[in-house]
């Protein structure tokens, strides 16, 4: 498949996007190089570099490290905190 690439100065892969296949890989007058990949794996925006019109991502980068772990709501703590306060009465109803 092939794929646009921006980089910086250093080759750093800045954004990606995907391309028409009927374009010529390499360099464009747009501001981005058209590269052919077998999948969309390791391109990972500031964490990898374009070498050679392959991608390369950083030596011991996880993404899923790099994920932030999204907070709860206040209302799933809502949910949450029902849902305890429910199963708490259940219980205690079924023991007497």
């Amino acid at each position: 498949m092939k794929i646009k690439v921006w980089t910086d100065s250093n080759n750093r892969l800045l954004n990606w996007a995907y391309a028409d296949e009927n374009r010529p890989v390499g360099p464009t007058d747009e501001g981005f190089e058209i590269i052919e990949v077998d999948d969309a794996v390791g391109l990972y925006e500031n964490h990898s570099s374009i070498i050679d019109g392959r991608v390369v991502p950083d030596a011991g980068y996880d993404p899923d490290a790099d994920r932030p772990t999204p907070e709860p709501s206040p209302e799933q703590k809502m949910i949450a905190a029902l849902t305890l306060e429910v199963a708490q009465l259940k219980a205690a109803k079924s023991s007497d």
